[in-house]
């Protein structure tokens, strides 16, 4: 006898990964805007601006040295702009919250 979607036996697999604790998949690294302070989204978006030229050659280096290491599929959804959230985010004091 074959199974269906509609036995048990597949809705256990199917709900397995939302049972397991150790299984989360976060959004936190997705929104960089909810890590930091609400108070320093101004400044970021400054501070992106002042540094304009040197992010777009930090850009630039690491996405032609991450294509080189893992194929073209490396960060190829991102964008400067979320690579300058996630600058800001590690190297400015007190945006790691």
């Amino acid at each position: 006898m074959s199974a269906s979607k509609r036995d048990s036996y597949y809705e256990a697999h199917a709900d397995r990964d939302c049972a397991d604790p150790d299984y989360r998949e976060s959004s936190d690294e997705d929104s960089s805007e909810s890590d930091i302070p609400q108070s320093m989204v101004r400044d970021r978006a400054q501070w992106t601006v002042d540094n304009a030229d040197a992010l777009a050659e930090l850009f630039n280096c690491f996405r032609a040295d991450g294509r080189a290491l893992f194929t073209n599929a490396f960060f190829q959804l991102g964008t400067i702009n979320e690579f300058s959230k996630f600058v800001y985010k590690y190297t400015s004091p007190g945006a790691d919250t």
